[in-house]
């Protein structure tokens, strides 16, 4: 069988992620002003969304500033030390796609009335379950941190002078121990891949039952002569359409790792390198960070408030001018 390896190079790897890091922080340096600073006068975010976007923002710049780092301790000493790095880029992506799930699932229990006891439930407790859920979640993709750094250490130090010994045939190494910690990893590991694929569930299933519900209030509407311009359905409309593109991104970026974890971990005709694995990525984070800026209005509104006292300053300076 024939192998296809898909490699990017070191410079457009350098400029693609740079521009997009460059972006992603400046603009999630803006998201974190308007939470924690609002406008005076002004209703502020209620939780939990409060709470998620928080995370969202907090993965996005964890994200940014690990794989800045690693790039930058690979390309000016060549050290293996930047796999330490790795995992922190790896662990601050995961969290972001599973806090975009849970910020989906809640916009879903807020726009769809529940009719069956067990969503009246849902419905009722969605802060205490959404809260539960992050912690939980947090908890686990924090020992999938810790284990994954015991790993790398273990790498480094079976691989200390040696450079012909693989990361992957490390795994080999490790899972011939008796110290049980490759058939810990190993539990993770899967444990990982199941827990995204209910996420991916969960994102798929909400977003559609969103839309199934949104068209059908909308053709009712129609059918009995009401307008489209309440505020409460535009708004519906706008959660809508961004959870879609959001789902959209997590489909497209989940589907990425489940194709990649395959290519590493069991026979395949292809390979990517870790360039090209986290450029992709990257861009998920990026379509992300857009889908944020345009679906919360707390954002929109921050803008074009600054936008408009910028206006005023600059007619301000033409006619002291």
């Amino acid at each position: 069988m024939s192998l296809t390896y898909f490699e990017m190079d070191e410079l457009a790897y350098t400029i693609v992620n740079g521009l997009l890091s460059i972006l992603n922080i400046l603009a999630n340096l803006f998201f974190a002003f308007c939470l924690f600073c609002p406008p005076r006068g002004r209703e502020g975010l209620k939780q939990p969304v409060k709470l998620l976007l928080g995370f969202l923002v907090c993965c996005t710049t964890i994200f940014l500033v690990s794989l800045m780092t690693a790039e930058c301790l690979w390309l000016l000493s060549k050290s293996k030390e930047f796999r330490y790095i790795d995992t922190f880029v790896s662990f601050a992506a995961f969290t972001s796609m599973s806090t975009s799930v849970w910020l989906n699932f809640f916009y879903y229990t807020q726009i769809v009335p529940a009719q069956r006891a067990l969503f009246i439930w849902v419905k009722r407790n969605i802060k205490v379950i959404i809260y539960w859920g992050l912690f939980v979640d947090r908890v686990f993709f924090l020992f999938d941190l810790a284990l994954n750094n015991a790993s790398v250490d273990y790498y480094l130090t079976i691989t200390e002078g040696n450079d012909n010994i693989t990361y992957t045939s490390t795994n080999d190494t490790v899972s011939g121990s008796t110290d049980g910690r490759f058939y810990t990893v190993l539990v993770c590991f899967y444990s990982k891949i199941i827990y995204m694929f209910f996420c991916l569930c969960v994102m798929v299933g909400s977003s559609w039952v969103t839309v199934c519900y949104l068209h059908r209030h909308m053709k009712s509407m129609k059918e009995s002569g009401s307008t489209f311009s309440s505020p409460r359905l535009h708004n519906q409309m706008r959660v809508t359409i961004t959870g879609i593109l959001q789902g959209i991104l997590y489909f497209l970026c989940a589907l990425w790792i489940f194709l990649n974890i395959f290519s590493d971990n069991y026979p395949s005709s292809i390979e990517f390198d870790y360039n090209t694995y986290y450029t992709v990525i990257s861009l998920y984070m990026f379509g992300t960070t857009v889908n944020l800026g345009i679906g919360q209005s707390v954002f929109r509104q921050r803008a074009a408030d600054i936008c408009l006292k910028a206006q005023k300053a600059v007619s301000s300076l033409k006619l002291c001018g």
